[in-house]
């Protein structure tokens, strides 16, 4: 990108703040965050965090090089121009809306409660074998990835997968009018958000807003499992494409079978059938790469470069990962969970167990409003038809959990409750035994990986 502070000024209606000298015709060549990673010529947005205001690095950006920064106010006497807003992260979204405009490049917006980054990550697994692609980072939330995203692309990109969560209505509404995807995915509509929304209808609404912002010659990509997904309807002009395990679905999974190394199915296409074989597990990933194989089809690319594609997709830290501690084999699904999320995970660990014992670490599920009880004792319920040998269940949250799998029928001495992760960290080893193979998994707020860095750190690698 190339971008001068006026051009800034004028889109964001800023105005500057430059004592020493004209700043006005400086040129941006990239966006930073964070002064850590800024290189010489980015524009720094000095957004305000929780810990931090970002306006307070604002000289130490000018050391590192930045070019312009954009703030809501300015401490003090800058050493360059410091374009001054009302909202920086408004103004982020501003110029991320500006630049993208000046792309020839296709978006695909990735929305869902459950399965947007690894369907983003298969998405882009699948194109990048035909296309120079970005996509947005794990580690981005929608408000601040999506525009720096943007912003990060390069005329020479060709495809770009945007993921879109959301937290209220309207939401994905003005990052689809920000990124203008011309392909939208919706993965499926669970609880996720309950919290703000109060139902998964209002959830679906709020994702379908992906759907309804596409272009005439666009393409909606549907779970055709999934009724309150599979309901969404698009503007005229825009085509649909269901993906699904149900004959039904355009494109489809057959003969899915686990394996040690992942997940192998048929893939159904209207231009063909194929093997895949995913280095990961899960009934949940197949939809994802299902949907991912969607998005190879509406960009048009054969069914064998699909599969090969989602051949080459690894599996992000933190979701359905294998740890080795010592003799225990460690499902790491840490990064976040909600019911679907869980129920998904009791599947893998399920078949990865084996014959072995298992063993459910389970942390509590954030953001699930006045139904939170019940749907942890769902999730409890859920766990005690599965052949799983014992629950450590974590938090307050996981005190429902509990209650759900005893009234499920797990027995008394298969369920141990703990009031806290550091509680956790230090009672598993005590409940574990040689060769057990062990599932960790909880909502982000309560980082989970605590547990399976102290078993790593205590049993060895």
């Amino acid at each position: 990108m190339r971008l001068t502070v006026a051009e800034i000024v004028q889109v964001t209606g800023g105005r500057v703040v430059d004592p020493l000298g004209d700043g006005r015709r400086a040129a941006v060549t990239g966006i930073s965050t964070d002064t850590r990673t800024l290189r010489p010529g980015d524009l720094f947005v000095a957004l305000k965090g929780p810990r931090a205001d970002g306006a307070e690095f604002i000289p130490e950006a000018f050391r590192r090089g930045a070019a312009a920064a954009l703030a809501g106010r300015v401490p003090g006497l800058p050493p360059g121009p410091v374009v001054v807003v009302t909202d920086p992260l408004a103004a982020l979204g501003a110029l991320a809306r500006f630049y993208r405009r000046t792309l020839e490049v296709t978006v695909i917006g990735v929305t869902g409660s459950v399965g947007k980054t690894s369907t983003a990550a298969m998405s882009a697994a699948v194109l990048e074998s035909a296309f120079t692609v970005a996509r947005t980072r794990d580690d981005w939330n929608a408000e601040i990835g999506v525009p720096l995203a943007l912003l990060g692309l390069t005329p020479r990109h060709q495809a770009a997968v945007i993921e879109m969560a959301m937290r209220g209505l309207g939401q994905i509404a003005l990052l689809v009018e920000m990124a203008q995807p011309q392909i939208g995915v919706v993965t499926n509509v669970g609880e996720t958000h309950l919290e703000l929304l109060g139902s998964r209808e209002n959830i679906a609404r709020a994702k379908e807003e992906l759907v309804a912002g596409l272009p005439s010659g666009g393409t909606a990509i549907l779970n055709r499992d999934d009724p309150l997904v599979a309901g969404m309807r698009p503007p005229a002009g825009v085509r649909i494409l269901f993906y699904g395990l149900g004959p039904s679905a355009e494109i489809r999974a057959g003969e899915i079978v686990h394996e040690p190394a992942g997940v192998r199915f048929l893939l159904v296409t209207g231009g063909g059938m194929e093997e895949v074989r995913l280095r990961t597990w899960g009934r949940h990933n197949v939809y994802n790469a299902l949907a991912a194989a969607a998005v190879g089809v509406a960009m048009g690319l054969p069914v064998g470069e699909i599969a090969r594609g989602l051949g080459r997709y690894v599996p992000p830290k933190m979701r359905l990962q294998p740890v080795r501690a010592g003799d225990l084999l460690i499902v790491n699904d840490a990064y976040n969970a909600s019911p679907a999320s869980m129920e998904a995970a009791f599947e893998v660990l399920e078949f990865v167990g084996g014959g072995r014992r298992t063993v459910a670490v389970l942390g509590e599920m954030k953001e699930l409003g006045s139904c939170s009880a019940q749907l942890h004792r769902d999730v409890g319920a859920a766990l005690a038809r599965r052949r799983i040998d014992l629950l450590v269940a974590v938090a307050e949250g996981g005190a429902w959990i509990a209650e759900g799998a005893a009234a499920g029928g797990m027995l008394p001495e298969a369920i141990v409750h703990l009031p806290s992760v550091e509680a956790a960290v230090e009672r598993l080893p005590g409940l574990l035994r040689s060769g057990d193979v062990v599932l960790v998994k909880g909502s982000r707020a309560l980082a989970m990986e605590r547990i399976v860095e102290a078993l790593v750190a205590s049993r060895g690698s």
